[in-house]
Parts: structure tokens; C-alpha cells; sequence
């Protein structure tokens, strides 16, 4: 609330998104490294006034846009300086420093394996491959999607979450070619990652059509077009 009477932070369509919050995790966005010092000075104010503490050890900062790689001053938070950082993750999201908001799949691809390799020595003794197949989509599709529906992610990201599935379903089934593949992505029902992701997009609309911040949201974004 204070971010918001002083006027700091993005605005999106006449609404605050300067500051995100999700439990014990906080993320500052602003358009400008020079309005984000009095941010800062407002969260170290607010600490000291209800007797709190920011973990500023823990805390990075990130530029985004034309000047990413420029060096810049220096960010404070708690009298100690904030280290400026290529990646950074939140809420499990590995976001990129770049011209434009790029996101990392690297950790996903990574997590997919662990898992996969898992279930698969596991499995074996089931002398199965169905059962492998759908130990693979219960316990390691869910990791490899993971905020799929809700970020833009580029050609390159998806094809490396859909070569994960590929290379699963070689192992598994030990396909040495494409057109093997594709029946067995065809007959398992594991569509390619890009519709799977565009379903999920969909479910997650569906669900936010019927929160009201969304219909409000909406009905701002109206009255600015027209």
C-alpha cells in the first residue's frame, strides 16, 4: 500500500503491479534502476516500523530490456548492496537478463531426468512399458510443464521440453527413428509440448474468467481500447 500512495512501481493498465507477493517472497518491478532506490528505502522503513527483517543476503537484482549487460549503480537493501544476477528464480521461474522477458527451461530439463531415471529402474521390474509410460505421466510430465500455461516460453525452450519426452520414450521402448516415435506419441496420447501447453493455457483462462480480479481486470483493459 505504501509502493502504491507514493506512486512506485509498474502500472499495468492503471492497475499497481509493482510489487508481487507470495508468501515470504517479494518481487519489485519498476521501469527505471533510479526509482527503484526509493522502493528499496520504503521497504527498509517499513521493516523498521513493524520490527521485521529482509533477508538482503538472499536478495538479487535483475535488468531487463536494451541495457541489460550495461553496469549500473549499485542497489541497497538493510545497508548491504544487492548483487546484480543473470538468472534469477521466483516461485520456481528461472527468468533470463535479456532485451526482452526470456525464462529458463534448463532446471526443468534437469528435474525431468533425475525423476524419469527414477521411475525407470524402478519400473522395470514391472516388465512393463505402458506402466512405465504412465509412471512417466503422472510423476514426470508435471515437473517438466511446470508454469508453462502461465509464462511465454520460445521455439527453443519447447523443443528442449519435447526432446525430453522423446528421448523418454527412446529408452523406454528402445526407437531408434522419428516415425517410430511418432505412433508411439500417437497411440500413448502424449501430444507434442506445444498443445499440451496451449490446453493448459486454456484450462488456466477458464479458471481465471470466473475470479472476479479477472472480469475487473477485463473490463479495465475495455474502457482503455475503446
Amino acid at each position: 500500500m505504501q509502493l502504491t500512495r507514493v506512486g512506485l512501481g509498474s502500472m499495468l493498465l492503471n492497475e499497481f503491479y509493482g510489487c508481487l507477493l507470495y508468501a515470504d517472497d517479494i518481487l519489485l518491478i519498476t521501469h527505471t534502476v533510479h526509482d527503484m532506490h526509493p522502493m528499496l528505502h520504503c521497504c527498509d522503513k517499513y521493516a523498521d516500523d513493524f520490527d521485521i527483517r529482509f533477508k538482503s543476503g538472499k536478495s538479487v537484482a535483475m535488468r531487463i530490456g536494451k541495457r541489460f549487460s550495461e553496469r549500473c549503480v549499485s542497489l541497497q537493501t538493510g545497508n548491504r548492496d544487492i548483487v546484480y544476477v543473470s538468472e534469477l528464480k521466483y516461485l520456481g521461474v528461472h527468468v533470463i537478463a535479456s532485451q526482452q522477458l526470456k525464462f529458463s527451461v534448463e532446471h526443468l530439463r534437469s528435474k525431468f531426468y533425475r525423476t524419469f531415471n527414477c521411475v525407470y529402474s524402478k519400473s522395470l521390474a514391472a516388465n512393463s512399458e505402458l506402466v512405465t509410460v504412465e509412471l512417466m505421466k503422472s510423476y514426470c510430465l508435471p515437473g517438466l510443464l511446470y508454469a508453462s500455461e502461465a509464462i511465454c516460453l520460445t521455439t527453443t525452450n519447447i523443443r528442449t521440453l519435447d526432446n525430453c519426452i522423446n528421448r523418454a520414450l527412446y529408452k523406454i521402448y528402445n526407437a531408434c527413428d522419428n516415425d517410430s516415435l511418432l505412433h508411439l506419441r500417437y497411440y500413448l496420447e502424449i501430444s507434442n509440448v506445444n498443445k499440451i501447453i496451449e490446453t493448459r493455457r486454456i484450462k488456466l483462462m477458464d479458471k481465471l474468467v470466473e475470479e472476479m480480479t479477472f472480469a475487473v481486470l477485463c473490463n479495465v483493459f475495455i474502457r482503455n481500447l475503446f
